[in-house]
């Protein structure tokens, strides 16, 4: 049934639901030899949720989920720890080690100082010895106010500067030489500041994964088939759209993948839900060496969504349909439709256009380069706003 506080029908557990055995589940396997389950049961939150994540992580868990996607950005990883615990307790897991747990580190704790800190604190707070998958969770120390709008500025955020990113980097791979990490990656990196991760490390301290925003209407093929050339396995988050995202992540222009008419076709054909078809999607493209972040608190849906990672519903037809060939005859259905703009990381000088984030127009190597280019912008500005009609504010 639905739970108090929660949008309706939306929260439910029904432990008469039957799981999944977990070592059915599509996995991939790290360059350092770690495997990997495809299908990671995400914890990231709308404010409606967050009461309810402990719950839905012991039940993804019975259910046959071994790969927990958490975040310190997410505010909840301790309710996560509790939600591990719980499963342990219950029998379903023997210890954390039977799971596969990605964590990040958020931009509030890039300096220097502030990195092992905040791996402890995760490690305690998910009561674990080692995280699997630890992701650098943004490019930039950008910080925003927990729940903020989306006209939220932060007046000292900054662009990518190599130089403090590969500062950062660093106190990442010590904590991986001491044991606390198993493998290390990154998160919405874009084609230049992976170039220059991937010039200024070797073997053992490059990143192994990029999660990034993917989803059928917004597919990033160019950008995955580049990173996975690199030997750089790439997961989706947002696979579904996450409908109860933050109003500040909603505008006019997003598009639903699951009301898409092409999406809707496919999945009746198949005989299965339009959420299905995108997470099989997520799976099967690119010779399955990718996978997806899910979050679900019911637990239909918490089965259904792995399924996606154990099941290949979509004939090799259904996925040209949906991919394309980049011929005439298969454009696919890629529309381009980012859903995180991630436009309360703006820093000055971007303006307030919010592609500056993606395209690799303001990345910089020192922060010297950074300093020379703020000083000419505000100079170029100050005669643009004596001179021109109208400036952007």
């Amino acid at each position: 049934m639905g739970q108090k506080g929660a949008p309706v029908d939306i929260v439910c557990f029904d432990s008469s639901i039957e799981a999944i055995e977990p070592d059915s589940v599509h996995s991939v396997t790290l360059p350092g030899g770690a495997v990997m389950p495809v299908a990671a049961f995400g914890t990231f939150h709308s404010d409606w949720a967050q009461e309810y994540i402990k719950d839905a992580t012991a039940e993804a868990i019975r259910l046959g989920w071994r790969h927990i996607d958490t975040a310190r950005g997410y505010e909840n990883e301790d309710v996560v720890g509790e939600g591990i615990k719980e499963a342990i307790k219950k029998g379903y897991i023997s210890s954390a080690e039977d799971l596969f747990i990605t964590g990040k580190l958020w931009n509030g704790h890039m300096a220097k100082k502030d990195v092992e800190p905040a791996i402890n604190s995760t490690l305690k707070a998910l009561g674990v010895e080692k995280i699997d998958m630890y992701l650098n969770h943004w490019p930039w120390p950008n910080v925003h106010t927990p729940g903020c709008a989306g006209d939220h500025r932060n007046p000292d955020a900054v662009p990518y500067i190599h130089e403090d990113f590969m500062e950062t980097w660093g106190e990442i791979v010590k904590q991986k030489k001491a044991g606390k990490i198993v493998d290390i990656g990154i998160s919405n990196h874009t084609e230049k500041t992976l170039d220059l991760l991937l010039r200024d490390t070797d073997d053992y301290s490059r990143p192994v994964l990029n999660q990034m925003e993917m989803h059928p209407l917004f597919q990033r093929t160019e950008l995955r088939r580049y990173m996975y050339e690199r030997g750089i396995v790439c997961t989706g988050y947002m696979s579904l759209g996450s409908p109860q995202r933050p109003g500040r992540d909603r505008f006019k222009e997003h598009r639903a993948d699951m009301m898409d008419p092409r999406i809707q076709a496919i999945a009746k054909e198949a005989g299965v839900s339009p959420p299905r078809v995108c997470l099989n999607w997520a799976v099967q493209r690119e010779n399955k060496t990718g996978g997806f972040v899910a979050m679900a608190t019911r637990s239909d849906w918490i089965v259904e969504n792995l399924k996606a990672a154990i099941e290949d519903v979509l004939t090799d037809e259904q996925m040209l349909r949906i991919s394309g060939d980049d011929t005439p005859e298969h454009p696919g259905i890629d529309a381009n439709n980012r859903l995180i703009w991630g436009q309360v990381f703006l820093w000055p000088e971007a303006l307030g256009d919010w592609r500056v984030l993606w395209n690799d127009s303001q990345v910089f190597e020192t922060r010297d380069d950074y300093g020379k280019f703020k000083k000419s912008f505000q100079e170029h500005y100050k005669v643009w706003q004596e001179t021109a009609v109208s400036v952007p504010r």
